[in-house]
């Protein structure tokens, strides 16, 4: 068996990111996977077929997966949070553009390092001084120059965001599968600020600013709306509103047509947002075909003139898109982050593909959450992220077992989504390159898809990922139940039953004004109660109640530098002769801790 490793860093513009590597084998069978029942799909070890099904992962969350985490204008709030921090490299695409230097823009792109690390295009090794030069040249040659505005682009057509103009595929060695100067990618009706045109060897080339990356694109990809107000009409959406369209599932081609040739066959990727037509402005037809059993839409197109004007199209009833962005609930999470199973990944969206960080985003984009472009900086909205490196892998995977499905889980290099756990072993989907199966030999396996995988699974350094992760993201997460005051009292419907498993705490971690209480899990009860108190006997005690699947809880509004008390019992309820009786353990021993 032959292995080619690719790099593992890649600049996007003058950044660069570690995104792990990816190895490819000849005469690759499969070993230690589970055949399907669905004909000859396969799975690495630990996964079965019905985790492809969403109601699997549903079924499991540790509160209500149809609640909804998150409302509209909060997600508004982590959206502007994003765009301010620095560390995230995102551009307020709606700001008010001053004039600037295009001159002097010119100039700094002409100017940029050629590449020194030996390059490949289609299995031959470039000169990259003269390649790379000749580029420059014509950068400086057929730039713009003087003082100028912006312009106002939409994207017509699923196109890549590069380094530098070309699109020629270049790769570290001859048989490089990934495009090292691909730095992300746009899809249709996505917005692009135009502050630089370049003709590179017949080929017009834009560069400017998407949302989360600068970069060249190709300028027959791109549409010049004629004022801003009309950029701003073409994919300006309000969350909360239902005058548009969310594409949630992989893609959706449109339909062939000799009368709409601009619509025909136009593939509309995962998360593609595009506007609504209203139904008294419906005509009786679009080209050759009446409205009925289709959803009308917007749809940029760039005529001969490279401006934009916007064209009805027809998608057909039954995709998978939705009114308005989707609720942000578990159950909506897990639906559309299974959407595009066994997809092959694709380094900074090449080949119209995706990459974990590009999956994530998607992912999220569907409920109305604008993220960064690379694993690093998704970490750092402020707010979101927990740090799980102090952990080990035992306190990892009981805390992730608290958290929402949909959470996003990072290693160096490389983003999950988190569906949940079985047999407390964690589950996520992800875009992935590389990986080892949990079971057998260490033998690192090209996966390049989007695949489900326990965090059993193993890196090239023998790690496993739970054992790897550091840091978890979560924009809203779930109680499984509201704080309660009660005394200590048994009531006529309430037992203790000394044969009912009781539970102990685990390890009480301090926190400011607050403290997360850890415990052992009991098999073949109803839940926990916790209660929690300044005073050793728990008068006035405060009881807060988990569901059978928690082993974690969060327990805020406490007194800062106070000594609580806490301890745990488990209960059952069961139904006898129309009342229902709960059964309690014993409370556990007592442990006390100080708040920060």
């Amino acid at each position: 068996m032959r292995f080619k490793f690719l790099k593992t860093t890649c600049a996007i513009l003058t950044m660069s990111m570690f995104m792990g590597s990816s190895v490819w084998a000849e005469d690759y069978y499969v070993t230690n996977q589970e055949l399907s029942e669905k004909g000859n799909v396969t799975y690495t070890t630990g996964v079965t077929s019905e985790m492809s099904n969403a109601s699997f992962w549903s079924e499991r969350t540790y509160t209500d997966a149809k609640k909804v985490l998150m409302a509209p204008q909060e997600i508004d709030e982590i959206n502007a949070l994003a765009l301010k921090t620095k560390a995230t490299f995102m551009t307020d695409l709606e700001q008010e553009w001053e004039s600037y230097d295009a001159e002097a823009l010119k100039n700094v792109l002409a100017e940029k390092v050629i590449p020194s690390k030996a390059l490949y295009i289609k299995g031959s090794k470039i000169d990259n001084a003269s390649y790379f030069g000749n580029i420059k040249n014509q950068i400086s040659e057929t730039g713009y120059t003087g003082t100028r505005t912006v312009q106002y682009g939409i994207c017509v057509k699923s196109t890549e965001i590069r380094d530098w103009p070309t699109n020629d595929i270049i790769g570290y060695d001859a048989d490089d599968t990934d495009d090292e100067m691909q730095s992300s990618s746009l899809t249709v009706n996505d917005p692009f600020v135009v502050r630089q045109a370049v003709t590179i060897d017949g080929n017009l080339f834009y560069w400017g600013s998407s949302n989360h990356v600068d970069g060249w694109v190709d300028g027959e990809d791109i549409a010049l709306c004629a004022d801003r107000d009309e950029w701003l009409d073409a994919w300006k959406v309000k969350n909360g509103e239902k005058d548009f369209l969310v594409v949630t599932q992989d893609k959706i081609v449109l339909e062939p047509s000799i009368f709409t040739t601009y619509s025909s066959e136009v593939k509309l990727k995962f998360s593609t947002i595009l506007k609504l037509v209203a139904k008294e402005d419906i005509p009786k037809n679009i080209g050759e075909r009446n409205s009925w059993n289709n959803y009308v839409v917007y749809l940029p197109t760039r005529n001969e003139e490279g401006q934009y004007e916007k064209k009805m199209a027809l998608i057909s009833e039954h995709c998978d898109v939705h009114v308005g962005f989707l609720p942000m609930t578990q159950e909506n999470l897990i639906k559309v982050s299974l959407n595009c199973l066994g997809n092959r990944y694709g380094w900074g969206g090449m080949l119209d593909s995706m990459d974990c960080s590009a999956y994530t985003r998607n992912v999220y984009r569907c409920f109305g959450f604008e993220l960064p472009r690379n694993t690093t900086w998704q970490q750092l909205i402020p707010g979101t992220a927990t740090d799980l490196t102090g952990m080990t892998e035992a306190e990892k995977q009981s805390f992730i077992e608290t958290m929402p499905a949909g959470t996003l889980l990072y290693f160096k290099g490389h983003t999950m989504v988190y569906l949940g756990s079985v047999d407390h072993v964690g589950y996520v989907v992800s875009a992935l390159g590389t990986a080892s199966d949990s079971a057998g030999t260490l033998e690192i396996l090209s996966i390049q898809s989007v695949a489900i995988t326990p965090l059993t699974v193993r890196r090239r350094s023998g790690n496993t990922w739970l054992m790897d992760l550091q840091s978890a993201v979560a924009f809203a997460v779930p109680q499984p139940e509201e704080i309660e005051t009660e005394t200590t009292t048994e009531t006529t419907t309430e037992q203790i039953d000394r044969q009912l498993e009781p539970s102990r705490i685990t390890k009480i971690k301090a926190k400011k004004k607050s403290l997360k209480i850890f415990w052992k899990k009991v098999k073949g009860i109803s839940g926990y109660k916790i209660q929690i108190s300044t005073n050793k006997n728990f008068k006035k005690a405060k009881t807060i109640k988990a569901k059978k699947k928690a082993q974690t809880k969060l327990v805020k509004g406490l007194k800062k530098k106070k000594l609580y008390y806490v301890r745990i019992r488990t209960y059952k309820v069961k139904k006898s002769k129309n009342k229902v009786i709960t059964y309690y353990s014993d409370w556990s021993k007592c442990r006390r801790k100080k708040t920060k």
